[in-house]
């Protein structure tokens, strides 16, 4: 049977503003039955026990699923947050996210590693309100058995890799694991780095871009060797669906949501064809 491909639910968002079921419908409409949840990533927004449930609905009534979801990431609810209240902030947003993603039936939320800024010198202090915030969600995370993914960026240095070998040194793999981000690593340039890290990896962020910008478009829109990445990727023994994280602009698409949902179907159907 070949593998499924998943897509960000928050692909329209910045540009169209689709509903939930108009966005929903039109995934399903190029064959698309598993989601990666991105809605609200950005802001702090808090779930509350009826929205699980009706976007779970939502889910089910679209013939969806949803296999891991995006955490929040804010400039005052960040995983180093200076102060009580941001880290009291971005511990509640991330337990709920937990929750959340339980509650749609995923296993994994994605979490952004702290910024690394020019020099990519993260300080201890740093650090250690990136394991008491982690701790302070890991008891949900067992109770539950969603496991934190942390992403790489897209720094051009070894900053990234460094950062991402910390967090796999200081956390079981048990509890936090990696999301690999195509486009990320390909301004980094990083990628043949990344690779040992295959063993953690808990989901997928995979898009194109040119090396310069992250413009999270779909594969063969930049300059990444798709055949390379999947065939590595299938050799991993990642067994979830094949999430990509593409988002709409016009500046690189100036078209319809129906077009281009079509350019997404077809780009994903060309990748997911290169997958050993």
């Amino acid at each position: 049977m070949p593998r499924p491909a998943s897509i960000t639910t928050d692909m329209f968002d910045y540009t169209f503003g689709p509903s939930m079921p108009e966005k929903f419908d039109l995934f399903r409409r190029v064959g698309f039955r598993h989601v990666h949840w991105c809605d609200d990533w950005d802001n702090e927004r808090c779930y509350s026990r009826g929205e699980m449930d009706g976007f779970a609905e939502r889910l089910v009534e679209a013939g969806l699923r949803c296999i891991d979801v995006h955490g929040t990431a804010t400039r005052r609810a960040r995983i180093d947050a200076p102060d009580h209240e941001g880290h009291d902030l971005y511990v509640r947003l991330l337990k709920n996210r937990i929750e959340f993603c339980r509650h749609v039936g995923g296993d994994a939320v994605v979490v952004h590693p702290p910024y690394q800024g020019r020099t990519g010198f993260i300080g201890r202090d740093r650090l250690a309100r990136v394991i008491r915030a982690f701790e302070a969600v890991r008891p949900i995370c067992e109770k539950t058995g969603v496991r934190l993914a942390v992403e790489n960026m897209g720094n051009r240095s070894s900053f990234s890799v460094d950062v991402l070998d910390w967090f796999y040194g200081e956390f079981p793999a048990g509890f936090v694991g990696w999301c690999l981000d195509s486009g990320h690593s390909h301004q980094a340039g990083d990628f043949e780095r990344l690779k040992p890290f295959a063993e953690r990896l808990l989901a997928l962020h995979l898009h194109d871009n040119h090396g310069d910008r992250d413009e999270h478009q779909p594969p063969f829109f930049g300059t990444i060797d798709w055949a390379a990445t999947m065939a590595w990727l299938g050799g991993t023994g990642y067994a979830k669906p094949i999430n990509f994280e593409v988002t709409h602009r016009t500046e690189h698409f100036d078209g319809t949501m129906h077009e281009y949902i079509d350019y997404v179907g077809r780009s994903v159907e060309r990748a997911m064809a290169l997958l050993a």
